[in-house]
């Protein structure tokens, strides 16, 4: 009796090797996706609580915002991001991969924590 693998045998299982590793690729690019939105979000939302909780206590007695430019998430000191004093910034970048919209600049008054932009940000909390 002669023992070995066959060429049917061998080429059925590298078929069924190759279709496994192709359908989890897609399934891992999928993974990659939803895991850098939920990180964005995070991110956003850490921004924003940070920014009102400033605002509320009256850090350096001044308002704090949050604005999304040139693809990153923009924490800064000041009353809009165009006039924000620029030494207190902290810039977290998003993945090049994502789309943020909806999103410019939210500022949050001093002591009420009370944002002067109302978002329209799919991102955002809803209590916002």
């Amino acid at each position: 009796m002669r023992r070995g693998v066959t060429m049917i045998e061998l080429i059925l299982v590298v078929g069924l090797v190759t279709l496994v590793v192709g359908i989890s690729g897609g399934f891992y690019s999928r993974f990659l996706t939803q895991n850098a939105v939920a990180n964005t979000t995070d991110q956003l939302v850490e921004s924003l609580r940070k920014a009102q909780t400033y605002a509320m206590a009256g850090k350096e007695n001044s308002n704090w915002g949050v604005a999304y430019q040139g693809g990153a998430i923009v924490f800064y000191r000041g009353n809009s991001y165009a006039t924000r004093v620029s030494a207190f910034d902290e810039v977290t970048s998003v993945n090049s991969s994502l789309t943020v919209s909806g999103l410019t600049d939210i500022n949050f008054a001093r002591v009420t924590g009370l944002p002067t932009v109302i978002p329209s940000c799919p991102l955002c909390p809803p209590e916002f």
